[in-house]
């Protein structure tokens, strides 16, 4: 039953600019292996390596996070949906205190309850990041390669070079 949940999932590559890499790794280095953490400060989080090094000897887990074998391998771009750009949707201050060890910097429990409200608000495939220099957390949103408003603003485009006549130079444009 596990296999078949894997050859379902669509994996989101939120990074834009990762379909070339993706494509080549499918077409020339054997597919692309989905390696998912282990590691209980960042649980379920995804990295990508090809299957293959480039002198075709097996690509090495890129973390001990990730274990020292790949959750799956996948051979079909279609189970990839990548990120055109990420848009921005809301920005406010957070508040934060030291960490237990006093090494780091934590968002206070206030803000991180302010911080996962915004992003249960801006949708399902939301994220956030945060604004060193301004202190803020940054609420984006994905637009999908593809996606609706992809396809709209593309045939917009088509239809206002339908329309819009074209000039040249040392036409008479006037009839």
């Amino acid at each position: 039953m596990e296999s078949a949940s894997k050859s379902m999932t669509c994996y989101k590559c939120y990074e834009p600019g990762v379909r070339d890499k993706i494509e080549k790794w499918i077409a020339e280095r054997g597919g692309v292996k989905v390696w998912v953490s282990r590691d209980l400060s960042n649980p379920g989080g995804e990295c990508y390596t090809p299957v293959h090094m480039e002198d075709g000897q097996d690509y090495p887990p890129p973390h001990w996070r990730y274990g020292k074998t790949p959750h799956e391998i996948v051979t079909d771009i279609k189970r990839f949906k990548f990120v055109k750009e990420m848009k921005e949707v809301k920005r406010f201050h957070v508040a934060v205190r030291m960490g237990t060890q006093g090494l780091s910097m934590k968002c206070t429990d206030a803000s991180t309850r302010r911080i996962r409200a915004a992003c249960a608000k801006a949708g399902p495939d939301s994220t956030y990041r945060f604004d060193y220099s301004t202190q803020e957390a940054v609420i984006e949103v994905p637009v999908w390669e593809g996606s609706v408003m992809d396809e709209a603003e593309q045939i917009l485009k088509a239809a206002v070079e339908k329309t819009l006549p074209v000039f040249e130079k040392g036409v008479n444009h006037n009839g």
